[in-house]
C-alpha cells in the first residue's frame, strides 16, 4: 500500500468511527508519512462520494504491519551503540572539566 493510499484509508477508518478525518486525527494514525502526503490523501478521500468508500482498503496500523528484522536492532548493537555514547559523554565531560579548570585559572 502507498502512503497516500495508507492515508485514505486511515481517513476512511476515521469516518467509519463517526468523525471527521483531519489532519491531526490521521497523523495520529499513519505514524511518519510526511505531512504533504498527508494533506493531499485528506483532499483526495473528501472529494469521494461515500458510495466509493468500499473501493478503499481497510487500514492497517503501522504496528500492524509486519516488522522486520532490520527495523529493531539487536541486543548487541543496541549495548555497542551505548557504550561508544557512553565513551563519547566521558570525554565531553573531561573537556566540559578542562574548561571550567582554564576558567578558572584566568579569573585568578
Amino acid at each position: 500500500m502507498s502512503p497516500i493510499e495508507h492515508v485514505i484509508s486511515a481517513a476512511k477508518s476515521i469516518a467509519i468511527n463517526g468523525h471527521t478525518p483531519s489532519v491531526a486525527l490521521i497523523k495520529g494514525r499513519v505514524g511518519k508519512i510526511p505531512m504533504p502526503i498527508i494533506v493531499q490523501g485528506l483532499q483526495q478521500f473528501k472529494a469521494l462520494p461515500k458510495s466509493e468508500w468500499q473501493t478503499i482498503a481497510d487500514f492497517v496500523a503501522p504496528e500492524q504491519l509486519g516488522v522486520t528484522a532490520n527495523e529493531h536492532p539487536s541486543l548487541e548493537v543496541i549495548a555497542s551503540q551505548q557504550q561508544v555514547m557512553q565513551q563519547q559523554l566521558n570525554e565531553l565531560l573531561q573537556r566540559v572539566a578542562l574548561l571550567e579548570q582554564q576558567l578558572k585559572d584566568k579569573a585568578l
